[in-house]
C-alpha cells in the first residue's frame, strides 16, 4: 500500500464515524477470533501468569509463607500442572535443561494489589480478572489519550479503545491474566495525573507501577531526572513517589525480611530458565545487541537531559515519555508481546501528530512504516477468520505465527519513527498541550 493510499484511507475513516467504528469493531473481532481459534493452546493446556502471583500472595498474607521458597514454588507447579517440575540446583544446569519454573518472580508488594482476591478460590479470581482486565485495558487507553490531551470525537475515541482491546498484546494479557496490564494502568494513570497537575497522585501511581519493575525502570529514572531538574515545582511528585515506595518496601520488609535479595535471585533464575533476550538479538550477535543497547541508552540519556525542563503538560514531555517507553521494549531482555502495552502512548502520539506538524518525507515514511507494521496483525487475523470457512482449525493452528510475525519488530519501527521526529520536537515552540490546539490528528478531531 502506498503512502498516498494510506492517507486517503485515513481521511475516509476520519470523515465517516460509522465506517470508522465498523472497521474498528470488525478488526477487533477478527483478532479475538484469531486469538481464540488459532493462537490459544487447547483448553486442557491451561496457562495463567496470575496464578503464581495470586498463590504466593495468599500464602504470604494468610499463612506467612515465603512466596519465593522452593516449597511454595512446588505448590504453584502442582496447582498449575498437577505435578512439581525439576528445578536445577546449579545455575549452569539451565543451559542443558531450560524450562518454565512458574516462580512467584514479582516484588513482595504485588501481594498488596492482589490482597482483595486472596479469600476467593482461584477459579473465581480467574472469572473476576477476565471481566476486570478488559476494563483495565480500556481505561489505560483512555488515560493515555488524556495524558496526551488528545481531543478526538466520541466515535474516534471508541474506535481507539476497541482497537486497543482487540490488539494481540492486550488479548494475550487477558488470556494469560497477565499483571502487566495492571502495571500499565498505573503507569497511564501516573502520566495522566502529571499532565493534569496532580503531582502527588502521579508519584503514588508510579510507585504502584513498579510491580513490573523491568517494564517501568527506565520510565521511573526519566521521571526522577525530570523532577530533580526543577525541585521547587516538582517536589510533590518526588515526595509522592518516594513516600509510596518507602511504604511499599518497608511493609514488604516487615512481612518478609530479606525479600529483596530473594527477589533479585529469582529474577536471575528467571532469565536463565526462560532464555529470554532482547529483540535486538534477533538481528545481531550477543555482542552486537549489547553494543546497540548501550548506544540506545546513551542516546536516550542525552534526549532525557534535553527534555528535562519540559513542563508535564507539554508536547516535549509526552514525546520524551513515549521515547522512553518504546526504548524500554527494545532493550529489555524479553520478547514476550505482553509488554507491548507500553507502545499504546507512542502509537497514539504518531496518530495524533500525523503528517501535518512535522511533515518531511522521512518522517512521513517512518510513520507509515511503523503504522503498517502495527496494522498487519489485524489484517492477518482477518485473513485467518475468512479462511476458517474453508480450512480446518488444526490447519490454522499450524500457521498461527503469520498474523503476529511482525510483533517482534514493532517496537524498533516505532522507535525509528519517533527518533526521526526528535530534532523537530526539540525545536517545536508550541510546547503546551492546551485543549483543542493540536493541529494534526489522524482520527476525527472535535
Amino acid at each position: 500500500m502506498s503512502l498516498a493510499r494510506f492517507e486517503r484511507i485515513a481521511n475516509a475513516l476520519r470523515n465517516s464515524p460509522v465506517l470508522l467504528l465498523s472497521v474498528a469493531a470488525f478488526l477487533s473481532f477478527a483478532m479475538w477470533f484469531y486469538a481464540d481459534r488459532a493462537w490459544a493452546p487447547p483448553a486442557e493446556m491451561h496457562f495463567s501468569d496470575l496464578y503464581p502471583r495470586w498463590y504466593g500472595s495468599r500464602e504470604l498474607l494468610i499463612h506467612r509463607r515465603d512466596p519465593y521458597s522452593l516449597a511454595v514454588t512446588r505448590d504453584i507447579q502442582i496447582g498449575m500442572h498437577g505435578h512439581a517440575r525439576e528445578i536445577p540446583p546449579q545455575r549452569e544446569d539451565y543451559a542443558q535443561k531450560p524450562q518454565e519454573e512458574d516462580r512467584f518472580a514479582y516484588p513482595v508488594y504485588v501481594a498488596f494489589v492482589l490482597a482483595p482476591t486472596i479469600g476467593f478460590p482461584f477459579a473465581t479470581v480467574e472469572r473476576i480478572f477476565r471481566t476486570i482486565l478488559p476494563l483495565v485495558a480500556a481505561a489505560t487507553a483512555l488515560l493515555w489519550m488524556r495524558a496526551l490531551h488528545w481531543q478526538v470525537s466520541r466515535p474516534a475515541r471508541t474506535a481507539l479503545v476497541l482497537l486497543t482491546l482487540g490488539s494481540f498484546p492486550v488479548l494475550e494479557c487477558i488470556y494469560l491474566q497477565q499483571p502487566a496490564l495492571l502495571a500499565g494502568l498505573f503507569l497511564a494513570g501516573s502520566a495522566a495525573a502529571l499532565t493534569r497537575g496532580y503531582l502527588s497522585a502521579a508519584g503514588v501511581l508510579l510507585a504502584l507501577a513498579t510491580i513490573k519493575p523491568q517494564l517501568v525502570a527506565l520510565f521511573v529514572l526519566w521521571l526522577l531526572v525530570w523532577a530533580i531538574s526543577d525541585l521547587r515545582q516538582r517536589m510533590p511528585f518526588l515526595l509522592g513517589f518516594v513516600i509510596a515506595m518507602a511504604v511499599l518496601l518497608g511493609s514488604s520488609e516487615l512481612l518478609l525480611p530479606g525479600w529483596l535479595r530473594e527477589f533479585l535471585q529469582g529474577l536471575i533464575s528467571y532469565q536463565h530458565y526462560t532464555g529470554n533476550e532482547s529483540i535486538l538479538s534477533l538481528w545481531l550477535t550477543h555482542r552486537g545487541a549489547l553494543i546497540v543497547t548501550v548506544a540506545l541508552l546513551m542516546a536516550l540519556a542525552f534526549a532525557g537531559w534535553k527534555f528535562r525542563s519540559a513542563s508535564a503538560d507539554s508536547a516535549r514531555f509526552m514525546f520524551a515519555s513515549c521515547l522512553v517507553l518504546t526504548t524500554t521494549l527494545v532493550v529489555i531482555p524479553t520478547m514476550y508481546p505482553t509488554g507491548q502495552i507500553l507502545l499504546v502512548p507512542a502509537v497514539f502520539w504518531l496518530l495524533q501528530n500525523g503528517s501535518e506538524i512535522f511533515g518531511s518525507r522521512a518522517q512521513k515514511l517512518s510513520s507509515f512504516g511503523a503504522l503498517s507494521i502495527i496494522v498487519w496483525p489485524w489484517i492477518g487475523a482477518l485473513v485467518f477468520m475468512l479462511l476458517s470457512i474453508f480450512i480446518s482449525r488444526n490447519s490454522m493452528r499450524a500457521h498461527w505465527l503469520i498474523p503476529v510475525s511482525t510483533l517482534l519488530i514493532t517496537p524498533m519501527m516505532v522507535l525509528i519513527a519517533l527518533a526521526i521526529r526528535a530534532p523537530d520536537v526539540l525545536k517545536f515552540e508550541g510546547a503546551k498541550l492546551a485543549v483543542g490546539t493540536q493541529q494534526a490528528v489522524a482520527l476525527g478531531s472535535k
